[in-house]
Formats: structure tokens, C-alpha cells, sequence
């Protein structure tokens, strides 16, 4: 199927996802509280529609999502399964060094146990499969990829009813069932719960009532190896307002006893649903994606996948330009904040009066502070053992003890001995 067939489906579920409900959060303050933890190449996910290109970038991790791959591309007549274009995004992945996360779902009409309901993906794709067929699915995708640095996720924002139609409950099982399944199977493969929405109020209520079923004598949370987020915030909303987001839900998987690793499984700009995006410059781009991953790699999420490379549409933060490949100004930041963590250790980020972020990181030769302040110019001093700074254009400047360095929307990383 066309990229344009994934894309318009995924419009549709984003409309239903982006429409009302939205209950406004209170500012999250930074801090430094969160865990420390270092940056592995894995922290950097991407979603990929065109597995013929591949970015002018490094890339840690691939979600296949909108790609083609759903259950219902690969099983379309009852009992015969096409895997030729999921064989041929693992293998151009792990051919660029990139592990495997293959979102599972949606059902195929003639599994589906509600084949007259319509999801975003046709007749009954949004609906609870049958047990025998979900399971064969399953155990025939693990068994192809098996060692072959591939995840698995149950099901994709399972609060979206253009992608969910049944109960929490029933995705609880779909979740358990997945789980023996992978574990059976291929002991190296991650199982990831679904992915959840979380812009709006109902969402998040659906996340909570989600992690607090018990399925097979246990709570859900306990099938799975990370809890899977969607961290879009509403359409004018910044990367400091989707950690907001990610506060809010953080208490209610406290206070459910969650308390496995979050992985930030879909994350862009400018969502205004139907196919349109609130737009912003080049340059506001660019510091979007690199505020994107310092925070979260700030907030101890284990990995982040942005959505996407090749996106010219729905969302407003582009990282490739047409051709899928060449870096844009936001796809060169990507690179630079990715030279920037890699290697490092998290030391958390802190907001002073004038709302200046400064994000601390330890290496190998130091100390990087990454500072930046989202809504006005102001001007910062550099640390004594000051060495070198640098912006997102990737040109690093030598830098001595006390330098005055000016400071907005774009973040500028300064090098020091400590």
C-alpha cells in the first residue's frame, strides 16, 4: 500500500485524538530530581515510512508504525501471511544498525469478533481479535525475527477509539497473551505495552483504568518491560508542555504501582488533526527537536521515537526534506543534541526565575551544560573551566571561564572541565 493510504488513515485516528476534552495541566517544574542515567545510542528512535531511503543520520532504534505492516497488510486472506515488506523494513534497519520495535495489530476483518465496526484502519480492524487468531499472528511474527534485535508492541494508542474499540480489560488480555508468547519464544525481545495518547483528560483516564486491570492473577503492568507513551501536546504546545504531560501521567502510574521504564513512542509538533499542522520556522523546528530529547533524556525516558523522518504533512517539525534522506535544519539538530548525549550521564535540568533551562550531563572529559530559555533572549555566564560552546549548527567556538553567551529559543551546549 501507498504511503499515502498509511498517512490518511493516521490523519483520521489524530482527528479524533486532537478533538476535545482537553483538560489543561499545570506547568511541570524542572528539576533535578529524576534518576541519572546514561545515553545509548538506543535512546534515539525514529518511524520510518520508506524502507528504500534511509536518513543522513544514526539512527538507535526503528517503530513500524504507518509503514504498511499492520496485521491486517500481512494477513489478507484468512491463514496466508506476506511478510515481504516487513522482511524488507527489519532488514533495512538492522542493516543501518537500527533494532526493531513492530507495533502488532490491527485485525483483520475475518478475525475481527465486531467485523461491522470501522476503525481508522477499515471494517473491524479496531476491534478484538479472536484468540486463535491473534495467537498464530503473534507466534509466527516472533518466530520470523527471532534474534534478529526486534520488540514487540501489543497494540498502537489503544485510547484512541480509531484505533481501539474494545474494553481496557480485553486489551489487558490481548497484552498477556503477547507476553507468553514473546517470552516463549525469544527470550532477547522486548515486550512493550500499548501505546497510549495522553493529550487529553479522557486518554489519560483510559491510561489509569488500563494499568489497573489484573488478567491472568496479575496486574497488567506486570506482562510488559516498558510503559509505551505518545507525548504529543496540543497543537501549541512546546516540548516543556509535553513534560507536563509526561508528569501527569507519571502519578497516575505511581499510584497504580507502575513502575517499569517509560518509553516516549511518538513525538512531534503542531497536531491540529484532518490532515493540517500549525506551522512554525526552520529555526523553531530545530530547537523543538533538540529541547525534545534533552528533556526527556533529562526525565529518564528510555527512548524517544520521533514521528517522523519523512512526515511532510501532519505534524510541522520536518527532519528530512522530500527525498526521505537530506537532513533539514531540525534533522541537523537531531545530529548535533544526539553528539551532545550520547556517552553522557543525566544530571537533570533546573528553570531559573527568567525561565532559563540548564541541562547538566557528565562525560568522559567533563562536565556539557545545555541552556536555553524558550521565550526570550537573556544571557548566561560561562562556568571557570569554560572550554568550548556550541549551538545546533554543529560548530563548536572556544569558550574561557566567565564568558558572557546569549541564549533564547535554540539551545547552546557549553563544555567545561567541571
Amino acid at each position: 500500500m501507498t504511503r499515502t493510504i498509511h498517512v490518511t488513515r493516521r490523519l483520521l485516528a489524530v482527528a479524533i485524538a486532537v478533538g476535545v476534552g482537553l483538560a489543561l495541566l499545570p506547568a511541570a517544574p524542572a528539576s533535578a530530581a529524576s534518576p541519572s542515567q546514561r545515553i545509548g545510542s538506543g535512546f534515539f528512535g525514529m518511524h520510518d515510512f520508506n524502507p528504500a531511503t534511509w536518513p543522513e543520520a544514526p539512527v538507535g532504534t526503528v517503530r513500524l508504525w504507518d509503514s504498511g505492516v499492520t496485521w491486517r497488510e500481512i494477513e489478507r486472506s484468512k491463514g496466508v501471511f506476506d511478510f515481504s515488506r516487513l522482511d524488507e523494513q527489519v532488514t533495512a534497519a538492522r542493516a543501518n544498525g537500527a533494532r526493531v520495535l513492530i507495533v502488532l495489530g490491527q485485525t483483520p476483518k475475518f478475525h475481527t469478533t465486531k467485523p461491522g465496526k470501522r476503525g481508522a484502519y477499515g471494517a473491524g480492524a479496531a476491534s478484538m481479535p479472536r484468540e486463535a487468531a491473534w495467537k498464530t499472528y503473534v507466534a509466527k511474527v516472533v518466530n520470523r525475527y527471532k534474534g534478529r534485535g526486534v520488540d514487540y508492541q501489543v497494540w498502537n494508542e489503544a485510547n484512541v477509539s480509531g484505533y481501539w474499540q474494545g474494553t481496557p480489560a480485553q486489551m489487558a488480555k490481548l497484552t498477556q497473551w503477547t507476553s507468553k508468547i514473546v517470552n516463549s519464544n525469544d527470550s532477547g525481545a522486548k515486550v512493550v505495552a500499548p501505546a497510549l495518547a495522553t493529550r487529553l483528560s479522557s486518554q489519560r483516564l483510559w491510561l489509569r483504568t488500563f494499568y489497573a486491570q489484573r488478567t491472568g492473577g496479575k496486574k497488567v503492568a506486570g506482562y510488559v518491560d516498558a510503559v509505551s507513551l505518545n507525548l504529543y501536546p496540543v497543537a501549541s504546545g512546546t516540548p516543556e508542555a509535553s513534560m507536563t504531560l509526561l508528569t501527569a501521567v507519571r502519578t497516575m502510574l505511581k499510584q497504580a504501582g507502575v513502575k517499569k521504564p517509560v518509553w516516549n513512542t511518538e513525538i512531534n509538533y503542531g497536531l491540529l488533526g484532518g490532515g493540517t499542522a500549525k506551522r512554525i520556522k526552520a529555526s523553531k523546528q530545530a530547537a523543538y527537536v533538540a529541547r525534545t530529547f534533552m528533556l526527556n533524556a533529562a526525565a529518564n525516558i528510555k527512548r524517544v521515537y520521533w514521528y517522523s523522518w519523512d512526515l511532510q504533512n501532519l505534524a510541522n517539525t520536518q527532519l528530512t526534506y522530500d527525498n526521505d534522506t537530506s537532513l533539514t535544519k531540525a534533522g541537523t539538530a537531531y545530529t548535533v543534541v544526539r553528539s551532545w548525549l550520547i556517552g553522557a550521564r543525566t544530571k537533570g535540568c533546573v528553570r531559573d526565575g527568567r525561565g532559563t533551562y540548564t541541562c547538566t550531563l557528565a562525560y568522559s572529559g567533563g562536565v556539557k551544560r545545555v541552556y536555553w530559555n524558550p521565550s526570550r533572549k537573556v544571557t548566561i555566564r560561562a562556568v571557570k573551566s569554560a572550554r568550548a560552546s556550541m549551538g545546533l549548527s554543529g560548530v563548536e567556538r572556544s569558550a574561557r571561564s566567565g564568558v558572557q553567551i546569549g541564549v533564547g529559543m535554540s539551545p547552546v551546549m557549553v563544555r567545561s572541565a567541571k
